[in-house]
């Protein structure tokens, strides 16, 4: 195969070495022949580049290895971006708290934090905690002398990715028609991006947890509210305006109950969290969803049928999903996980059941690796996503 077609050499020199940065910065370590595979280049261009960054302290050698010159003996290690060039920061903000992550250009997490968010707290007020928590993930990791390369940012809510602005949802809170990460890029000095909280737990989930591999993923997060991100493709899948993956806005009953998003019988209405603690409370007013979980591990059978109804009602509009996108992981996070078996079973029958055989053939449905990192994870990785923030043309 050519690495190329057209251009001046030095644009295509250029183009290569930019492209194996860009798979070293979106895949962490991997070995020359793999760079070489996934770039479509000669292992002999992949060489001489690699040596080149090398020789600048842009990539270094790290664990793992494969033959080197073919020989049965010596090794080379895997390849990535060297982990003293930068850190980067992903921030997940929900109603209630904030979740940080720090790690490195190499893909190794370097510390974590959760942060409180007091209910008052306006949108400038929650991203103020958000740049302590840096800090201090910064200081606990022991790198406040690397540059910060850039922010991910999660949001409760839509975003036009057009503008950055946030949408209006019934979960954006005090967020809609603020731009914060255009506020907070200007405050730090570098990079920010941002997204939906569930579409970065998508993209965490395929790149890190427990969607890796697949490349057609459905992550669904069940807390107060239901919300889902999308991988298609290996791409993370936004839409037109960025407000794909509202699935707990669907119609689930169409005579339902008023939803805060003006309309009625939504599915969130029925499997998020509340409607489950709503469900028990004539026998438990005053339950916990971890509550709800242990009492129904227990044998507790209105809070074992309270997790079932939510669950089944939760795998009907994943059925859906399944028909109008097959894909190969759907992946459950959130409130849900302290359930287990008694939500994931009926969760499970009820995509069979009402899914086209076809579209299930070659699904597997499962809790997410990530838990509550997950969207802060996925800011890192978009980050990572982003050549201009770490410097591909250095």
């Amino acid at each position: 195969m050519t690495d190329h077609v057209g251009g001046s050499l030095q644009s295509l020199r250029e183009s290569n070495r930019e492209r194996l940065i860009a798979l070293l910065r979106e895949h962490g370590a991997l070995h020359r022949a793999e760079l070489a595979r996934r770039a479509g280049v000669s292992r002999a261009t992949v060489t001489t580049i690699v040596n080149e960054l090398l020789a600048g302290g842009v990539v270094v050698e790290g664990a793992g290895s494969e033959p080197a010159n073919g020989g049965p003996t010596a090794k080379r290690a895997a390849l990535t971006l060297n982990p003293e060039a930068g850190v980067i920061v992903g921030l997940d903000f929900s109603a209630g708290s904030v979740t940080g992550v720090i790690a490195d250009l190499s893909h190794q997490v370097l510390a974590d934090g959760t942060r409180a968010l007091a209910p008052q707290l306006g949108w400038m007020g929650r991203l103020d905690v958000g740049v302590e928590l840096i800090d201090e993930m910064r200081a606990d990791a022991g790198v406040t002398g690397r540059p910060l390369a850039g922010v991910g940012l999660g949001i409760p809510g839509p975003v036009d990715w057009t503008t950055g602005e946030i949408g209006t949802s019934s979960k954006s809170l005090e967020w809609a028609g603020a731009r914060p990460s255009a506020q907070l890029a200007e405050r730090l000095g570098v990079p920010v991006r941002q997204d939906n909280t569930a579409h970065l737990g998508a993209l965490a989930e395929a790149v890190w947890g427990a969607a890796r591999g697949s490349r057609h993923v459905v992550y669904v997060k069940v807390s107060a509210g239901l919300s889902a991100g999308l991988v298609i493709d290996g791409q993370m899948c936004r839409g037109a305006l960025g407000a794909t993956g509202a699935l707990g806005h669907t119609c689930a009953v169409p005579d339902g109950p008023l939803c805060s998003c003006g309309s009625r019988g939504c599915l969130e209405l029925y499997a998020a969290t509340p409607a489950i603690l709503e469900a028990v409370r004539p026998h438990h007013p005053d339950a916990s969803f971890e509550g709800v979980a242990e009492r129904a591990a227990d044998g507790d059978r209105p809070c074992r049928r309270a997790l079932a109804d939510a669950a089944t009602m939760l795998g009907r509009s994943l059925a859906g999903v399944c028909n109008l996108l097959n894909p190969e992981s759907i992946i459950v996070g959130g409130d849900l996980t302290a359930a287990g078996d008694l939500v994931m079973g009926p969760l499970r029958t009820a995509v069979t059941d009402h899914a086209l055989p076809i579209a299930t053939q070659a699904l597997s449905i499962g809790w997410g690796d990530l838990g509550d990192r997950a969207g802060a994870m996925g800011g890192v990785a978009l980050m990572l996503q982003e050549p201009e923030s770490i410097g591909a043309s250095s």
